[in-house]
């Protein structure tokens, strides 16, 4: 069955009004409970394959190749968009993975969920 990565996309701008705001342990708790509830949910139907949340540390860029290559330390003023998490799902289709998405809490706060195929490359040795 194919696989497919649902990534949790939010605004930068969002984001960045959402650290300003005074947002209480219970609303938090709310928000942990609502992930968690749908994640359950996929696990119970067969279809979650994996789960992860990116750490918040802003990560490291590579450009370039061979001697001109370059590290750059996040964040990245380019970048319209935060990546907080993301899920493996197995779905028959494109549709069948965005019919899953569709009630994903990510989008109760204006966030995004793209979802994107996965290839498996197991065959290559890695």
């Amino acid at each position: 069955m194919p696989q497919y990565m649902l990534i949790a996309l939010s605004p930068a701008q969002a984001v960045a009004e959402a650290a300003d705001m005074e947002i209480s342990p219970e609303m938090i708790q709310a928000i942990i409970e609502k992930y968690n509830a749908w994640t359950a949910k996929l696990e119970e139907s067969g279809r979650l394959a994996g789960i992860n949340k990116l750490r918040d540390e802003r990560g490291r860029r590579i450009s370039g190749f061979g001697e001109n290559q370059v590290v750059t330390d996040g964040p990245y003023t380019e970048t319209k968009e935060v990546i907080g998490g993301y899920w493996i799902i197995n779905a028959e289709s494109y549709d069948e993975a965005v019919a899953l998405s569709r009630d994903c809490p990510q989008l109760e706060f204006g966030g995004t969920i793209e979802v994107r195929e996965v290839e498996d490359l197991s065959a290559l040795g890695g």
